[in-house]
């Protein structure tokens, strides 16, 4: 890690801009903040103080140069670089299955882009971002990319007749060929499945990182910086426990059978899956974040600890790298399982290890070796190398530029010249253009303007967390006036809403059963549409009842015990999905015998329905209670509200909530988009009425996953805190007409009946939510006015609450008994065959008389409720610091 320096520099030292020196123990390395990771609040400096942090008074600490993380990268990039085209250097199946590993090493490098990031950005020895860093996080972006965006843009530039005549042999369009290299250019590659690997393959790398950059100045980095060593290793638990949930995920859709994933041609069980899996921005977050928690790790290391004699970093390093080997055992564990489980947290407890031992008075062998003169030339140019290596790779070995310049690809002697080749042209690349001065300089210029052309795009917070938070300017939208408590009224109108969410989805579950009419089909079954509603008032509804009304920040009592939250609201839903669950399990076992189904997968999906995992499994998400996928997203959003997601939202004043909810929005429609660019964009193969997509397991990660739920719910607290920041001169303007909206978000449900014919994720993502969305705001405010119009009124009459307090237990009751009288085992079995069409009035009519009964005799039975709420207790007690920084 090197010095500030104006000019470009690569990728792998994008993150560098502190003054640097020698390798030394940092200068007053002991000096903690007393500032703790805690909600701004003027009472801060009196909040007691986390025990890892020391009384101590603070004194700016010097960064010492750690070399060896830098030459870290070549230790990276060679191998990935012989791996892309390893089959091509010999034919023996032992060497390439152990070479040809490029997806489990690629994940260090996402590491040690956060580990940097996070040295030169944060406070050494204290709490927090140093705020120079990061004041203008426009230009923090834009420098970041622009340090590796020339090189790529000028070598994709350089390459594109290649790369065009290549597509134009394998028949593409110049449509599509301009999509790609739209992809290319702008780097959003990453987020779509089929082309992730368009052009130059590895650049995908880039694209990941642009997303994962983008969320560091304002987002990343100023959370994990405020956080103390406990926090730091539950979130770091946390952020592996996920990234392997979605890697077993993928293995158990190839139903875990390893050797078909990782075959030396490349060609995969499911290849879809599999680019998900490796390439999606993510999961690169998530391993870039894993690096800054590292980095800051060993940040906090107070003086006593400093003085222990660090372990040996080369035990970490050959453990990480002997993971690969497991590729040769009877193990045979694929690609996924060994980066998430073995080699991502053996090598990153590596670099702790490693920077941990350059500041030792008497470094290992591995430490001085990584830091040598000549492994730092080497990580200088893995940046170049990573960038060059395909295209050279292409026209040597690609089948059909091969042959058309030297008559066929070169042979297996020719590999050791080929990487001699890489080698020297990434040598003069870094010499004379990463290294060239006035690049650097047009990319400084690139950089400033385009960070001047969008001036505070994304600065949302109203101010960091200081102690001298009260002397900073208040921005534009919060006024000056002394805050008092205010009440907040009921909002029936939001609760009548969900009726008319839920009663459309009962219908299009089964209106197959209902109709044979097409037209009427293809508008009934859009439940994965109005589904999208559902998150978006849970958020709302959170963010209402948890945040200050008129002010900034949460209600400190509300989430206090943020444990205690989160099994309360688990609680809230999980007693009837168990007890319905458990009721109805005889038939939904039966039924998967009858379809051959072996017990140990029973087991396994008995196991995802009842600890609400199914979610995560494209194959495994409508599981016996079909819709009860819905909870287990819903579960991972309740997880983040308490600590992370509602006191970061509840900061933001109503400037930073129209910006967040515009990301949201972007990147929602961004995945929604890739899925139907994946179908080519033929919606009409969509959404069949009989279920049967395209691609159906990407169309489950789609709909189904807990991250774009996730999004959904945060839209909808984004909304509600948006109205509660309504000052007394907005409240008394005249309010809009809901009905509208209302009109307008269910008339985009029409679009399947028209020329346009938009798949259900282009119509939820771009029309529907966001339109519903507004909808619920202008109720909301409709709602507080002197003379609510009709529609705020019907929804909030007694006859629409009362219907909304059934839409939970319709959500949940109707699958099953939707199943006993139209599953065809079931219903042949009971009543010799599934009911008819003049039936289904009785079928909607049974689920609502049940739904009454379960809302009227479990729901709110009072015994029910003290046993949920002694048992959320109990797991908040058996859970206790766990969702917090310190215990």
């Amino acid at each position: 890690m090197g010095e500030a320096n104006p000019r470009m520099c690569s990728i792998w030292l994008q993150q560098t801009s502190h003054t640097g020196s020698r390798i030394s123990a940092p200068k007053s390395a002991s000096s903690m903040s007393t500032q703790l990771a805690q909600r701004v609040d003027p009472d801060a400096k009196a909040a007691p103080k986390p025990a890892d942090v020391k009384d101590v008074k603070p004194v700016k600490a010097s960064k010492p140069r750690i070399d060896c993380i830098d030459g870290c990268r070549f230790a990276l990039v060679f191998p990935i670089v012989v791996a892309h085209f390893a089959r091509f250097s010999t034919s023996n199946l032992t060497a390439l299955k152990l070479l040809t590993q490029e997806n489990v090493l690629v994940g260090g490098f996402f590491v040690i882009s956060g580990y940097v990031s996070a040295y030169t950005t944060t406070k050494l020895g204290a709490l927090g971002v140093e705020e120079k860093k990061v004041a203008n996080p426009e230009l923090f972006f834009w420098q970041r990319v622009m340090a590796y965006y020339p090189l790529h843009f000028v070598s994709s530039a350089l390459f594109a007749p290649m790369f065009i005549w290549v597509e134009r042999n394998f028949n593409a369009t110049w449509k599509m060929i301009a999509f790609r290299a739209f992809l290319n250019f702008s780097m959003l590659q990453a987020w779509f499945p089929k082309e992730a690997e368009i052009w130059n393959q590895p650049t995908w790398f880039l694209s990941a990182l642009t997303f994962s950059n983008l969320t560091m100045p304002t987002f990343v980095l100023p959370q994990v910086a405020q956080l103390t060593k406990n926090g730091l290793q539950k979130l770091l638990f946390a952020l592996t426990g996920i990234s392997l949930l979605q890697k077993v995920s993928y293995s158990e859709t190839s139903r875990f059978h390893s050797h078909f994933e990782h075959p030396v041609d490349g060609k995969v069980m499911h290849p879809l899956i599999w680019n998900l899996t490796r390439f999606h921005p993510f999961w690169a977050l998530c391993e870039m974040t894993m690096g800054i928690v590292a980095a800051r790790h060993v940040m906090l290391d107070t003086e006593e600890e400093k003085k222990m004699q660090p372990a040996n970093p080369l035990w970490l390093f050959l453990a990480a790298y002997s993971s690969l080997l497991l590729r040769l055992t009877k193990f045979d564990f694929n690609d996924a399982i060994i980066r998430g489980v073995l080699f991502m947290p053996l090598f990153t407890e590596f670099l702790t290890a490693i920077h941990r031992d350059a500041l030792s008075a008497k470094p290992s062998a591995i430490t001085k070796f990584f830091g040598s003169k000549t492994m730092a030339n080497l990580g200088s140019i893995a940046f170049p190398m990573f960038i060059v290596h395909g295209p050279v790779g292409q026209i040597f070995y690609k089948k059909a530029i091969a042959k058309k310049i030297w008559g066929k690809p070169m042979p297996h002697a020719f590999f050791p010249f080929y990487l001699a080749i890489v080698l020297g042209i990434s040598h003069l690349v870094n010499e004379h253009f990463v290294k060239n001065k006035k690049v650097g300089a047009i990319a400084g210029k690139v950089a400033q303007t385009l960070a001047a052309a969008a001036p505070s795009s994304m600065s949302t917070q109203a101010q960091r967390v200081d102690p001298d938070a009260k002397a900073a300017p208040k921005p534009a939208d919060v006024k000056d006036v002394k805050p008092v408590k205010a009440s907040k009224p009921r909002i029936d109108c939001i609760d009548g809403c969900r009726f008319a969410l839920v009663f459309p989805i009962v219908v299009a579950h089964f209106a197959r059963f209902s109709t044979s009419n097409l037209t009427a089909l293809k508008l009934l079954t859009q439940e994965n549409v109005l589904v999208g509603g559902f998150f978006v008032i849970s958020g709302y509804v959170s963010a209402y009842t948890t945040t200050k009304l008129g002010a900034l920040g949460v209600e400190e009592k509300k989430v206090a015990n943020p444990e205690l939250f989160f099994w309360q609201r688990v609680m809230a839903y999980y007693p009837l999905h168990f007890v319905s669950s458990a009721l109805f399990a005889p038939m939904f076992i039966w039924v998967e015998r009858n379809f051959n189904a072996t017990w140990k997968m029973i087991a396994f999906r008995a196991f995802l329905n009842f600890s609400m995992l199914q979610a995560w499994f494209p194959k495994e998400a409508e599981i016996w209670n079909q819709p009860t996928w819905f909870l287990s997203a819903l579960t991972f959003s309740n997880l983040t509200m308490p600590t992370f997601v509602l006191p970061q939202v509840a900061q933001l004043t109503k400037n930073g909530l129209q910006k967040l909810f515009f990301a949201l929005t972007g990147i929602s429609l961004l995945q929604k988009v890739s899925y139907s660019e994946t179908a080519r964009f033929h919606s009409h193969h969509e959404h069949p009425v009989d279920g049967k997509v395209m691609h159906p397991l990407i169309w489950n990660l789609t709909r189904f996953h807990p991250f774009w739920a996730l999004m959904e719910m945060t839209m909808g607290i984004v909304a509600a805190r948006h109205v509660m920041l309504d000052t007394e001169e907005e409240k008394k303007k005249p309010q809009s007409n809901p009905l509208w909206l209302f009109l307008a978000a269910y008339a985009s449900l029409g679009l399947r009946l028209t020329t346009f014919d938009f798949n259900d994720a282009i119509v939820r993502g771009v029309l529907f939510v966001p339109i519903f969305t507004k909808f619920l705001t202008a109720m909301h405010r409709d709602a507080l006015s002197a003379q609510p119009s009709a529609i705020t009124r019907f929804f909030g009459c007694k006859t629409m609450a009362t219907l909304g307090s059934i839409a939970f237990p319709m959500f949940i009751v109707h699958g099953p008994v939707g199943q006993i009288f139209y599953k065809k085992a079931i219903a042949k079995k009971i009543w010799g065959k599934p009911m008819p069409h003049a039936f289904f009035p009785f079928y909607l009519a049974i689920v609502l008389g049940i739904s009454h009964l379960v809302n009227e005799h479990f729901v709110k039975n009072k015994k029910v409720g003290a046993i949920a709420g002694k048992v959320a207790q109990t797991l908040a007690g058996w859970t206790e610091g766990m969702l917090r920084d310190r215990a």
